[in-house]
């Protein structure tokens, strides 16, 4: 049998003023695809491990991805799409293609308001009318009506933090395997459900999310009273995004002759999902900047707590955002005695502020320079804050992304600086700088939910509601496309699920 695969995968912050270039995606083509890709524990090397084990025939078309960010480019969206839709015809002169199945993000989002994954999905289906069709997707999938017609299956992931990726993907191969080992159709059963929640409210290892998951991975288990379904996802959608399909949405993928089984699950869990509406709430101590970094230091100097960690989460790269709001910088400035009074250098990853980058890296380790910090991207919560440094330390053409990365010293504080957008989660950036994070008292880092290479050492996890493209108070944020009312901010709304679709 011959299968398609390939993934596109981008999260879009339309918030962002950023447009994601072709520079800043990692493109594979081809056998690419199937080789290099497998070295990931993406959804991708899921699926292509799951079908090479199955003794599929892998047609590989491109696989991009990016780090999270501002809307993509129309140019570059098209030119992708382009080389997907010409490999499927091209495979399809070679011989008959049995099905498709891709890694996909679900909230790709391109110049102009094109919601990405229909679009593609749709057009490839026109190519390929009658195989089935499966999906990986994110948690915060945005999940729309052309999705939905163009692709018979999708498998979700069931964590937050996602460290699940891989097995998603073997799970969207596994269906697609099941339908042509049956001959069965796939269907899928959906229910939107009017609201939006900010990540760092649903974590998986805390309610309700605990229990919401536990029930999806129920339903994929056969009960005396019904079949297995092949799939149950929450799609959480993503609030940074502003967008009229923005929701939840639950999807419970199974064959067609257990259709009805499938509406009547999805919308229990969609009753059951809004009926705790209510839980979904931070899981970890929060407060606005000035506050969290008050607390911070008084963990550290009277509480004699470390390391204490500090999320700046309005300025998330990996949610989208800028990477370069200043908020929180202009908060610790201004407590910069404080600072000084620390045990060791307060460490702050960071700033995406290329042209910093580029100032520290011509100027040299050892070096000490004045450089503007931020404001270059997120004019409304950044501005360019000028600062004396001194060059800790420079890599050049670190990760896929081939960033420069900088540490700089100011006063009692290290600070790390990147060239290109990507994620301070990232467990190799500051190893490939010479720092341990565990070695620093207080760590302020621009993420949301602490990754598991944080969490694991932080003695105290604080998460300050900064101002970014991130914010997490989604009540804050001037939205002017999604469908209202929705919950959180039509917060007396009522709502019962209709009928499956």
């Amino acid at each position: 049998m011959r299968i398609l695969t390939g993934g596109f995968s981008h999260e879009s912050n339309s918030l962002n003023p950023i447009i994601t270039g072709e520079e800043d995606f990692v493109v594979l083509r081809n056998d690419k695809v199937a080789g290099e890709a497998v070295l990931s524990r993406h959804s991708s090397a899921g699926i292509i491990e799951t079908l090479k084990r199955e003794g599929a025939d892998i047609v590989p078309t491109v696989l991009a991805r990016a780090v999270p960010n501002g809307v993509v480019s129309a140019s570059f969206y098209h030119k992708i799409k382009t080389e997907v839709l010409d490999r499927a015809r091209e495979a399809l002169k070679q011989g008959p293609i049995d099905g498709v199945c891709l890694a996909l993000h679900g909230s790709m989002k391109v110049e102009g308001g094109l919601c990405a994954e229909g679009d593609l999905c749709g057009a490839l289906r026109q190519i390929l009318p009658d195989i089935p069709f499966t999906a990986a997707l994110d948690m915060h999938a945005t999940i729309t009506p052309a999705l939905l017609r163009a692709v018979d299956a999708f498998a979700g992931y069931k964590t937050a933090p996602h460290v699940d990726s891989y097995e998603t993907g073997e799970l969207a191969a596994g269906m697609l395997l099941k339908a042509l080992g049956t001959g069965k159709k796939l269907y899928t059963a959906a229910q939107h459900i009017p609201m939006m929640i900010a990540g760092e409210k649903s974590e998986t290892a805390a309610e309700p999310m605990l229990s919401l998951i536990a029930a999806c991975r129920e339903l994929e288990q056969a009960a005396p009273d019904r079949p297995a379904m092949l799939a149950a996802s929450l799609l959480l959608g993503f609030p940074w995004a502003d967008c009229e399909h923005n929701a939840v949405t639950v999807l419970v993928s199974a064959f067609e002759e257990d259709s009805n089984t499938a509406d009547r699950e999805a919308r229990k869990l969609a009753e059951e999902f809004w009926r705790r509406r209510g839980e979904f709430k931070f899981r970890t101590e929060y407060y606005n900047s000035k506050e969290a970094l008050a607390v911070a230091y008084a963990a550290v100097l009277e509480q004699g707590e470390r390391p204490v960690f500090v999320s700046d989460s309005g300025d998330n790269p990996t949610a989208g955002a800028a990477g370069d709001a200043t908020e929180f910088l202009e908060e610790l400035l201004a407590t910069i005695d404080q600072a000084d009074r620390l045990p060791g250098p307060l460490l702050y990853c960071g700033f995406y502020d290329a042209p910093a980058a580029a100032a520290c890296a011509k100027a040299g380790e050892g070096a000490e320079i004045d450089i503007t910090l931020g404001g270059n991207w997120d004019k409304l919560n950044g501005r360019k804050i000028p600062l004396r440094v001194k060059v800790k330390k420079i890599v050049n053409d670190f990760g896929p992304y081939h960033s420069v990365l900088a540490l700089v010293s100011y006063r009692n504080i290290l600070i790390s600086i990147t060239s290109k957008h990507i994620g301070f989660g990232d467990e190799d950036l500051l190893p490939a700088l010479g720092v341990n994070a565990a070695d620093h008292c207080l760590v302020v880092v621009k993420l949301g939910y602490l990754e598991p290479c944080f969490r694991s050492i932080a003695a105290r996890a604080i998460l300050a509601t900064s101002r970014g493209c991130a914010n997490e108070v989604l009540e804050s944020i001037p939205y002017r496309k999604v469908r209202r009312p929705i919950y959180p901010l039509d917060n007396d709304m009522e709502w019962r699920p209709p009928s499956a679709t």
